[in-house]
Order: C-alpha cells, then structure tokens, then sequence
C-alpha cells in the first residue's frame, strides 16, 4: 500500500513494538512471546510469503506447539526422559539450521522448548494450557506479518544474510552434537539457579549458536560487548520514561524511536541476519519486562538485565570460540 525503501525497517519496528504494546495494555499473559515471533518471521522472510505457505506454517507450528508441550507434559516426571526428550528437538533444531540458517521451524521450535523448560521446570507452571497460548501467538504473530507486509511492501535487502555451510550439517555432526548438549546443560543450570532472566539468557546463547559458520562465529564474540551494551542501552530511555510516570503512548513514541535508532545501527554495521535477529529479540523481551515490571526498584532490575545479558553473551561466545574450526590446508596455502 505504502511503498518505500524504507518500509522493511518499517515493519521490523513498528510491528512487533505497537503488538506488544496492545498486548501489556490487554492484560496478556507472556505478552513478549507473539512480538517475538514477529521478529522472526520478519527477519526470516524478505519479501510478503504466500497464502499457502502461511498455511502449512501454521499447521506446522499446530503440531510443534501440541506435539512438544504434550509429550513433555507426560515427560515430566521422569528427569531423564525429560532431559533427553529435550536433548533430542534440541539436536533437531541445531541440525536443522546448520542445513539452512533461515530454517524457521527450528527457530520456532528452539523457543518452544527452552519456553516449556523453564515454564514447567523452575515456576511449575502446568503445560496444559500452554500449548494454546504458544499456538495463538503464532496465529498473532502470522497475522500481524502478513499485514505488514500488505501495508508496507518490499523485499528486506538491508539484513544480510548468514552464510550457508557448503558442507551441510552431515560433515558436523559431533559439533551439533557438542551445541545440543552445551544448551541443554545451561538450561539445566539456570532452571536450577531459579534465575528469573532464565528464558533471556537461553534464547539469546540459542540465537548465538545456532549459526554454522565459523567467520560469523568470531563476528559475535568479536562484538558481544557491543552487541550486549546496544541491546540494553537502547531501552534505558523507555525505562526512565517509565520511572517518571509518563502515560502509555508516551511509553509507545519512546519505544519506537529506540527502535528506530536501534535498527539503523544494526544496518551502519552491517549485522548479519543472527544478530539482528538477537539484537531485536532482546530489545522486545526487556521492552517487555520494562512494561510489566511491579516492584519498587527499577534501576536494580534493569541493571540484573544488563548482567543477564552480559552472561549470555559471554557464555554463547565461549562455546563459539570452543568449536571454533581451523581452516583448512588447502584454504591456508590459496
């Protein structure tokens, strides 16, 4: 309707920053998760997805939100049928995006179980309705990137994209393998550390290492401080506005213009598509929290944030630089 070349970036801050907003002023429960899965179907698809594609996503995403939340429903008194149940769509996932890194299905699923993890594991939430509520925010989140893109056409050329493994993930099986069971143990650890930054930290150690490539390994540990001090610095000013008491589309202006100014820095460096996915994924959960947060201590909670942060992304670039592939002799001597 509205065409410019701007209107990628358009989409990617309006849509899921104005979501979440409708969504804490509704009262919603976790109203992070469908502005999250905006941010991924918009960083994942470039230009507006068919009808029918749209279609068999959802009945995908159907399966993945029964299907997982109810096996590991009847799972879940059995810690090593859990774990391993785990383990396994864990060891998909890492597979599935060492195949192709815009794998979408092994995002989505990668959310749904650290989400069910920590849900059921450390705050004992049951997971009967739970699949529900993942399911309807992906019918949200489908609806609402379906019409940003009606609204806002044109293909996304400013994200670029990760590199492909020519190898393809047969030749790194003992990596996948190695990642799988890397996140598997810091889920574990933060169930059992009762962190209440446990759902941040995991998805953003997930999004760091799930990539295949070594070069793009080394990008993120190369800036994981600046990737750690843009994703939080840039919801300060929402937070302060929040401290003083401004009204909530005041909140929604301040929001939009960080986000702005975040998605024009992540182009000025010309991020890959991990990291702007991860830089917006963070912006939108702490937006978030900053939203819902009722305690009387602002500054000390966005500081644990900041801190929580600061540990995922050291904790994922650990394990980057662990795996970390030597290149080869006959690229050494090119």
């Amino acid at each position: 309707m509205f065409r410019s070349p701007v209107n990628p970036i358009i989409r990617l801050v309006f849509a899921p920053s104005l979501l979440l907003f409708y969504l804490v002023s509704n009262g919603a429960f976790m109203p992070m998760l469908a502005p999250i899965f905006v941010v991924i179907f918009l960083t994942l698809m470039p230009s507006r997805p068919p009808l029918g594609m749209l279609l068999k996503l959802l009945v995908a995403l159907l399966l993945i939100s029964f299907g997982v939340i109810l096996i590991g429903e009847t799972l879940i008194d059995s810690p090593t049928g859990y774990g391993l149940f785990c383990w396994s769509l864990l060891f998909g996932c890492f597979y599935r995006s060492h195949q192709n890194p815009k794998d979408i299905l092994a995002t989505l699923t990668m959310l749904v179980v650290i989400i069910m993890a920590v849900m059921n594991l450390q705050f004992g939430v049951s997971s009967i309705g739970l699949p529900w509520l993942m399911f309807e925010g992906f019918v949200i989140a489908l609806i609402v990137t379906y019409m940003s893109f009606l609204l806002f056409p044109g293909d996304e050329k400013d994200i670029l994209p990760d590199e492909e493994d020519t190898e393809g993930a047969q030749a790194h099986i003992g990596l996948i393998v190695f990642k799988a069971t890397a996140m598997s143990l810091v889920l574990a650890a933060l169930i059992m550390s009762g962190s209440s930054q446990a759902i941040l930290i995991a998805i953003t150690i997930s999004s760091m290492i799930k990539i295949p490539i070594s070069r793009d390994h080394r990008i993120f540990s190369q800036h994981r401080l600046v990737t750690t001090a843009i994703g939080i610095l840039f919801t300060i000013p929402v937070m302060l506005s929040s401290n003083i008491g401004m009204p909530i589309w005041a909140l929604m202006g301040v929001t939009v213009f960080c986000s702005i100014q975040l998605a024009c820095y992540a182009i000025r460096r010309q991020c890959k598509l991990s990291i702007y996915q991860l830089l917006f994924t963070n912006f939108i959960v702490l937006i978030s929290q900053v939203l819902t947060y009722q305690g009387e201590d602002p500054f000390s909670s966005h500081f644990t944030r900041l801190v929580s942060i600061g540990l995922a992304i050291f904790i994922g670039s650990l394990m980057l630089n662990l795996v970390q592939k030597q290149p080869s002799k006959s690229t050494a001597t090119a």
